[in-house]
């Protein structure tokens, strides 16, 4: 240091290239730490759309094997001649339900798993319901399927929160399709639950 510092004061011809080497050392180590930050956040955001993109792929699929799986249940439990083929569209719908069910839990934010997790584990009930191993029994069939459409709007409100959108989905117990309609009246004085029971029964 006391040499560097002779160096200087005599006004030596290293002045120029030291403060050059120093002010190159300066630069490249603020430029490659740019760089390394800029990359850092070029991955952050990479990742963070990739998750993104892949969250709505993956609710839609959840969103679709569960209602496959819902109606798959009652077609099952309602079929009285091809009831092989109703339990192996039913049983194909409860593995490609839970396949994602899994995948879901990998990606969603606490909140939604939660609300997930019910929406599947009154599934699984309503399909147990079906067999041997049910605990609350065919008796309550039904209700069941009820509380597994209510689950089902708590968990999409979940998933349009996490993916920034606003507001809820839930219906309204009076909605009526055709108000302003010459229906309007027809319809509003039938009394069904909303939704209503499965059509093709």
């Amino acid at each position: 240091m006391a040499m560097l510092d002779s160096v200087i004061a005599d006004g030596s011809s290293y002045v120029p290239a030291i403060f050059g080497l120093v002010g190159s050392l300066v630069g490249g180590f603020i430029a490659g730490t740019v760089s390394l930050l800029v990359a850092l956040q070029a991955r952050k955001a990479a990742e963070g759309a990739w998750v993104r993109d892949n969250r709505r792929e993956i609710y839609d699929r959840l969103l679709t094997y569960g209602e496959r799986l819902l109606h798959a249940c009652e077609a099952y439990k309602d079929a009285h001649s091809d009831k092989k083929t109703a339990k192996s569209i039913a049983e194909s719908a409860f593995t490609n339900f839970w396949e994602t069910y899994g995948v879901v839990q990998t990606v969603a934010d606490t909140r939604l798993v939660e609300a997930v997790r019910v929406y599947a584990y009154r599934l699984w009930e309503l399909a147990a319901s079906l067999g041997s191993t049910s605990i609350l029994g065919p008796e309550n069939f039904s209700l069941v399927v009820k509380l597994i459409r209510d689950a089902r709007h708590e968990m999409v409100n979940a998933m349009r929160t996490e993916l920034g959108l606003h507001g809820g989905i839930r219906p309204v117990a009076e909605i009526n399709p055709f108000a302003g309609t010459d229906l309007e009246e027809m319809y509003a004085r039938a009394k069904r639950d909303i939704p209503g029971p499965w059509p093709f029964s």
